[in-house]
């Protein structure tokens, strides 16, 4: 699996055409985020502008996650093309495509204010239920071996049943929420043996979610004093 970059997660034969199944495991917890907008958006003026907005992003964290090697290693892209579409970007790719995902919501709702909190929550909505699906198809797949992708699914699916329940909440709701979910986030890959650390113990994906766990208790504190 791309788990620590150090086992292969395989693929997947439908009669001639082979998929990678972390490819497949994307496209269907891509799916699941929007059939659960869907549903809760149903009515909603915003609702059209945030799924094409979930689209988007996930379009555009798919492309820079899929082909990030063009550039990590631009070299070994170019003299074997074809390599791309066999190779996913790893951990390093993934991080590229929440980067540019994260950066398109953004901009999207810097252009349309009035829909900015809609859109977060939402984007905390959907972020559960991919996650949870995600991380339950991977705990299947890998079986005894993913111990802690069981931890993050049911910590995925609290996050997204919590943001369905609160989502006519006030946005300061969510900041508890997204905060215990950092913290179990940070403390999950621990579990794995295999991950690659970067910093006394911690990944760098368990160092991202300690930061955002610091700058949440940061702002919850200024919201406190206001």
């Amino acid at each position: 699996m791309d788990r620590a970059e150090g086992i292969k997660i395989g693929t997947i034969s439908f009669g001639p055409l082979m998929l990678r199944a972390d490819l497949l495991i994307f496209l269907l917890s891509a799916m699941i985020g929007y059939i659960v907008l869907m549903i809760k958006l149903r009515g909603s003026e915003a609702g059209g502008w945030i799924k094409d907005t979930y689209v988007n992003a996930v379009g555009i964290g798919f492309f820079l996650w899929k082909f990030s090697m063009l550039f990590f290693d631009p070299q070994a892209a170019l003299s074997n093309p074809l390599s791309l579409l066999y190779f996913s970007g790893g951990q390093r790719g993934l991080g590229l495509g929440i980067i540019g995902g994260v950066a398109y919501l953004i901009y999207r709702s810097y252009r349309s204010r009035p829909y900015m909190i809609p859109l977060i929550k939402a984007a905390i909505l959907a972020y559960g239920a991919v996650q949870a699906a995600r991380f339950t198809m991977l705990f299947l797949w890998e079986g005894t071996m993913g111990w802690d992708n069981l931890l993050q699914a049911l910590l995925s699916a609290a996050l997204g049943i919590a943001a369905w329940l609160k989502f006519e909440s006030p946005l300061r709701s969510y900041v508890p929420l997204a905060l215990w979910y950092s913290l179990g986030s940070a403390i999950a890959p621990f579990l794995n043996e295999n991950r690659h650390v970067v910093l006394v113990g911690f990944s760098l994906e368990q160092l991202f979610f300690v930061l955002v766990a610091v700058s949440l208790l940061f702002l919850d504190s200024l919201w406190n004093k206001r």
